[in-house]
């Protein structure tokens, strides 16, 4: 889980992430919502934590991805790599729950 901002969650409701060329947009934040298509396109920054997240949701609890899907979170994961807050931000979530997410540590591969 990652904190939102209220009404932007509520409009992304349950659509899928993937690419959006142009959809609604919010100010300055990066994110775009095509309700049309039921897409949203996270902001560059988060799109490789997006990536491990749903990767790891795969692997650990056998969440389906199609492989569009797959294919997307690789390419997100290799153009956003892992920074100092998301690193972080696992160790308190493997501290609490006694899992590491590899994705974020390293020991796996997309």
């Amino acid at each position: 889980m990652i904190p939102a901002v209220g009404m932007i969650n509520g409009d992304r409701r349950d659509y899928s992430w993937g690419m959006v060329p142009g959809g609604k947009r919010y100010g300055r934040c990066g994110i775009r919502i095509d309700s049309a298509g039921r897409r949203v396109q996270p902001p560059d920054a988060l799109r490789g934590d997006i990536a491990r997240i749903m990767l790891y949701m795969r692997d650990t609890y056998g969440f389906r991805l199609s492989r569009q899907d797959a294919r997307l979170f690789a390419a997100w994961d290799e153009l956003d790599p892992v920074d100092a807050w998301e690193r972080k931000r696992q160790a308190r979530i493997a501290r609490l729950q006694g899992m590491e997410n590899g994705y974020v540590v390293g020991e796996d591969q997309l």
